[in-house]
């Protein structure tokens, strides 16, 4: 039989999440239906039957993302993933791309002109110790996102990434338990995201000037979930890791950051990113 390279669509979400689910990797019927939502899908077919997938995300002009990029086990080996591969990169053409690698894909990945910039760090607990909520200091406050927030957190998001992402921002503000925004003297200085993802709760995106004010913002979320599943994605650069771990939220997993094209570097003293959307939108 012949592969069929065609777009992913809501009717294979199914038979997505089962891959997923064979390789315990987290994912619910919902976060794949979000995925798809906010970007677009090629999936591998063969006699009607899902036995691949890939997932990119243009954000803007100059950066993307690529992701959830499967391929069934018992079809290992027939170059499935690199034509998937290919065919998500020529979507991408023009623009920088970020991807996390397992160190499965990592040697492919290195074939197609990407190059390990760094590592994410996956901190997740099943059952969240009970956290104090940390105190605001005299010039600061934290309040709960409003709709029309929408501009103002796409663009600290935007600083602290290099991605345009209005869409994401917008399902956000409808899908996540709570998103809170915290203000240093009547200025926005960053903003964290909660939301159900996977077996729980995912924290990210997070978005702050400086690490204390990151961890600020995520500890008042952590204060909320004592006995719940919670994950959370950083980058090792952004230095809140040993602090998490603190936190109750030991390091499970390192995949490697890798890109394709030039890497966004925020400005000094500018926003910045400590908590990722996910590992494949990052």
């Amino acid at each position: 039989m012949t592969v069929e390279f065609i777009p992913l669509r809501d009717a294979h979400l199914d038979a997505a999440f089962a891959l997923t689910q064979k390789l315990q990797w987290p994912h619910r019927p919902g976060d794949w239906q979000q995925a798809l939502l906010l970007g677009e899908g090629i999936a591998a077919v063969e006699n009607g039957e899902l036995i691949g997938t890939l997932i990119t995300w243009r954000w803007g002009a100059d950066y993307s993302t690529l992701g959830l990029v499967i391929v069934d086990d018992a079809q290992q080996g027939r170059g499935i993933g690199k034509q998937l591969m290919l065919a998500g990169l020529e979507t991408l053409a023009g623009s920088n791309i970020r991807l996390h690698a397992t160190e499965a894909g990592k040697g492919l990945y290195e074939k197609l002109g990407f190059v390990a910039t760094g590592h994410v760090e996956q901190h997740q607990c099943r059952q969240l110790p009970a956290v104090a909520a940390p105190a605001c200091a005299a010039h600061q406050q934290i309040r709960s996102a409003r709709q029309q927030d929408a501009t103002l957190l796409t663009a600290l998001d935007r600083q602290a990434t290099g991605q345009q992402r209005p869409r994401l921002i917008a399902n956000l503000l409808e899908s996540a338990e709570r998103i809170l925004v915290l203000e240093e003297q009547g200025a926005a200085a960053g903003f964290a995201c909660l939301r159900r993802f996977g077996h729980g709760y995912a924290i990210g995106p997070v978005t702050a000037r400086t690490p204390a004010a990151a961890k600020l913002l995520i500890g008042q979320l952590l204060s909320t979930l004592g006995g719940q599943f919670v994950r959370i994605d950083t980058d090792r650069e952004a230095g809140i890791g040993p602090w998490l771990t603190e936190q109750g939220l030991p390091e499970v997993d390192a995949p490697t950051t890798m890109i394709k094209g030039t890497p966004w570097r925020p400005e000094s003293g500018g926003m910045q990113a400590f908590g990722l959307m996910s590992q494949a939108m990052a």
